[in-house]
């Protein structure tokens, strides 16, 4: 298997996936890939990352870490650029933090599915934002990844059908200006919150509700919580 990489990885998308920091020469050892992500080891995409280990097996160690273990959500970016960590779940977000021009794929609901996500991440405009992250942060994009339509969760017992009718809730967001604005377009009251902390956010009251993709509501048990 030959695996050239002299810059830091990772793959973006709704939410994303990074990979690979700067490779030590091919010594006795084989190169250590370290993954970080705040999903569950039980969400599709940590299955997808165990079937990725499997096939890298004889070239590199892979370790999978999940739930937020190594770094929180929003450090990945920075560590993989310090070299502190070789692959990790990037939303365009934190990118958009140290790039503004990736704040235009962090607008809610900007791709209709997955299709149309990959084409324009294959699209001149995609290329250009790949390039920029090369360029000026040292990383290199590997591709997108969907994971389905964001879903609105709510404890309290309330119809919603515009965003008049958010007014008020406590809508988890994650940190950062692009999350924030993105939960006051919806109507709500955006509050950063941790996604490892959301369950207990509900539990306790802090919030009143979720913004996710299904696979991660199913994960974190907000059902439950919201029974």
């Amino acid at each position: 298997m030959t695996f050239n990489a002299n810059r830091r990885q990772f793959l973006v998308g709704t939410g994303a996936i990074a990979a690979a920091a700067a490779f030590p020469a091919f010594a006795q050892d084989k190169p250590k890939l370290r993954f970080s992500a705040v999903f569950s080891e039980q969400d599709i995409r940590a299955e997808m990352m165990k079937k990725f280990a499997d096939a890298i097996k004889d070239d590199f160690t892979f370790e999978g870490y999940y739930g937020g273990n190594l770094f929180k959500q929003g450090t990945e970016l920075v560590a993989m650029q310090r070299g502190n960590l070789e692959m990790g779940n990037i939303a365009p977000q934190d990118v958009s933090k140290q790039i503004p021009a990736w704040s235009i794929v962090t607008a809610g609901y900007l791709f209709r599915d997955a299709a149309h996500m990959r084409k324009f991440f294959a699209s001149e405009s995609g290329a250009e934002l790949k390039k920029m992250t090369e360029d000026q942060l040292g990383i290199k994009v590997l591709g997108p990844t969907y994971f389905g339509v964001r879903q609105l969760g709510l404890k309290p017992d309330k119809e919603v059908k515009t965003p008049a009718d958010l007014a008020g809730v406590k809508l988890r967001m994650p940190g950062g200006d692009a999350w924030q604005f993105l939960g006051k377009a919806l109507g709500a009251n955006p509050t950063p919150m941790a996604y490892a902390e959301v369950y207990t956010g509900l539990q306790t009251g802090a919030i009143d509700g979720q913004d996710n993709p299904l696979p991660n509501v199913e994960n974190m048990k907000f059902y439950e919580v919201m029974s």
